[in-house]
C-alpha cells in the first residue's frame, strides 16, 4: 500500500513582499488555483514565499507565474527550497 496523495504541493517563488497583494489576488482570480503564503525563507539572501498548490497544477501556476513577469518582478520559481 503506497503513501496516501499529497492535499498540497509546495512552489517557492522569489518576490518582492510589496508585490504580494497584486500576485495573492492573480492567483485567486484563476478560480483559487494555488494560496499564496505570508511567510518567506531566506536563502543565499534571497526571499522566497510558499504558494500551495493542488496536485496537478504545478504547471498551470507556474504559467501564470511566467506571465507575471510582464507587470511585477518574479524571480526564481522553484519545487524544493
Amino acid at each position: 500500500m503506497g503513501a496516501p496523495p499529497r492535499d498540497t504541493v509546495e512552489i517557492y517563488v522569489e518576490l518582492r513582499e510589496k508585490d504580494l497583494n497584486f500576485v495573492e489576488t492573480i492567483l485567486k482570480g484563476y478560480d483559487g488555483i494555488a494560496h499564496l503564503r505570508r511567510d518567506w525563507f531566506q536563502r543565499g539572501g534571497r526571499r522566497f514565499f510558499k504558494i500551495l498548490v493542488p496536485p496537478g497544477l504545478e504547471a498551470e501556476v507556474e504559467r501564470v507565474l511566467e506571465s507575471l513577469r510582464r507587470y511585477v518582478w518574479v524571480g526564481e520559481v522553484r519545487r524544493s527550497i
